[in-house]
């Protein structure tokens, strides 16, 4: 090929990259008919990939879209501005609402200004991280816009979007153009959403979308809801069920085995649930009593052996548990509770006297300590002792913590002497180790982790379960031998996973 022809054929490509980008910003449907997006494969047209009910939620809110950009008048009144979107778990909630906000930051003829909000920063922060993975699959599309911490910007028109979250103070002042609440059903309280909703009302066309999967009880994320399915100024959507292809049938009956019905029926069929779901029952919990057991204040050394540590001051208990594992069985060999009052606070002196002690009596024994709990007794001992720091109440740990011990309960394979943390109590009512898993419930955060709570009641607590869970955790994961695999949710793969 000559010089000519090849600049020729330049020529050409950048002629017809740019009657794309031109085309693809007439409204959000040519957008879509353009866009690829990243996958395992590569990248993939996501006009090719798109499913039927995500069609029709795109579709029901284009014209309004297009409206806010000033890229047409509307024929009638009937532009969508408010929008409730429900689906379960894994069905391209984030990565839909990223392709509709790069179209509008890129769009809109005037500088606009958009507020992403979540319940907390990281869970905001997904939004941002999906429309940068769509700038990185369509640089000739997308490849002006530009992100910077908790914002991305188009420089040209100076439109904007803030990734926000509980920040109340902050957002009531806000003039914004279009607004997106990620998750509503995971929100503690509803004062951002008074003020994003007061904010949506000041200006005539303003975008208005909520995106969450169902929740839990009739609160007022319930009252939003059943507003917008009853009002003819919402669009209304909510999937029945799992209805996409790249969630497999393997893997929500492996959920289902693994999360109590309530939570399983929220996440993965998109229903409301009147309460969270239990952890455990208390006949399940009664069934990993074993009367041939009782408790050992020294060990052999046979066994591999770990202790935790969940530290309390003054509200809640500080309890100690050691355990071994024997085969497929998960041993507690003792567990101590110290339960403190006002007047008699528990010292971290007991902390560090139990741990000498253990350390003598349990040859070789592996120590796990909470990183903030007890992090000056970590420092002072994690030369003298082998210490293992873990974040008791974070994250992935959490998770982890949660799906192990309730599938060990459930199989049976942890097991524990009769009378196992039990304490007196004034009362008739049984305070001991299974009642306390009775009492728990399981609930899901807002980066869909579950994890284990307890109920606000007086007088419920959770620090015998963690500690418990702590040392299956450890047992099941630095064991010699280990067998097993974690079950984690993943972010969705295929092609909706970006």
């Amino acid at each position: 090929m000559t010089s000519p022809q090849r600049q020729r054929l330049l020529n050409k490509i950048r002629r017809e990259r740019a009657l794309r980008r031109r085309h693809s910003l007439v409204n959000p449907a040519a957008f879509r008919h353009w866009v690829q997006i990243p996958s395992s494969q590569g990248t993939l047209g996501l006009a090719s990939l798109i499913q039927p009910w995500q069609h029709q939620d795109f579709a029901a809110l284009d014209c309004g879209w297009q409206h806010l950009a000033s890229r047409s008048q509307p024929e009638t009144d009937m532009v969508c501005q408010r929008a409730y979107i429900e689906r379960p778990r894994g069905h391209s909630k984030t990565s839909d609402m990223a392709v509709q906000l790069s179209w509008i930051l890129l769009a809109a003829r005037q500088p606009v200004r958009g507020l992403a909000a979540a319940a907390d920063r990281d869970q905001a922060n997904l939004i941002h991280e999906a429309i940068q993975r769509l700038a990185r699959a369509n640089p000739e599309l997308c490849g002006q816009l530009e992100f910077v911490q908790h914002w991305v910007r188009n420089p040209v028109t100076q439109a904007k979007l803030e990734i926000i979250s509980s920040d109340v103070s902050g957002s009531w002042g806000a003039l914004p153009d279009f607004v997106v609440c990620d998750e509503l059903c995971h929100w503690e309280k509803p004062d951002l959403w008074y003020s994003l909703l007061s904010s949506a009302a000041k200006k005539p066309n303003c975008m208005l979308t909520v995106l969450t999967n169902a929740g839990v009880g009739r609160g007022w994320q319930w009252q939003v809801r059943e507003h917008a399915r009853t009002s003819p100024d919402w669009y209304f959507s909510s999937l029945d069920g799992p209805q996409a292809p790249w969630i497999t049938a393997d893997w929500l009956r492996e959920q289902q085995a693994l999360l109590p019905p309530p939570v399983y029926e929220r996440l993965w069929l998109n229903r409301w649930q009147h309460s969270d779901g239990e952890f455990v029952t208390l006949a399940e919990a009664m069934a990993c009593r074993d009367a041939a057991l009782a408790r050992c204040e020294s060990g052999s050394s046979d066994h591999e052996y770990v202790a935790a540590i969940d530290y309390a001051e003054k509200h809640d208990y500080t309890v100690g548990c050691v355990m071994h594992r024997s085969g497929d069985q998960f041993i507690v060999d003792r567990m101590d509770v110290i339960v403190p009052s006002p007047a008699e606070p528990t010292p971290v002196a007991w902390v560090e006297n139990w741990l000498l002690e253990v350390a003598r009596c349990f040859p070789g024994v592996r120590f796990v300590l909470d990183e903030y709990q007890l992090l000056g007794v970590i420092q002072k001992y994690e030369q003298q002792l082998p210490l293992q720091r873990f974040a008791f109440h974070g994250g992935e740990g959490n998770h982890r913590l949660a799906q192990r011990l309730r599938q060990l309960i459930l199989q049976r394979q942890v097991r524990w002497y009769p009378g196992c943390g039990a304490i007196e109590t004034q009362s008739a009512e049984r305070d001991d180790l299974e009642t306390e898993l009775a009492s728990l419930l399981l609930k899901q955060s807002n980066s869909g982790r579950v994890r284990i709570d307890h109920r606000r009641d007086a007088g419920c607590h959770d620090d015998r379960a963690f500690t418990l869970g702590v040392c299956c955790l450890e047992l099941s994961q630095n064991s010699r031998q280990q067998d097993f695999l974690f079950v984690t949710p993943p972010a969705v793969s295929g092609v909706f996973g970006w």
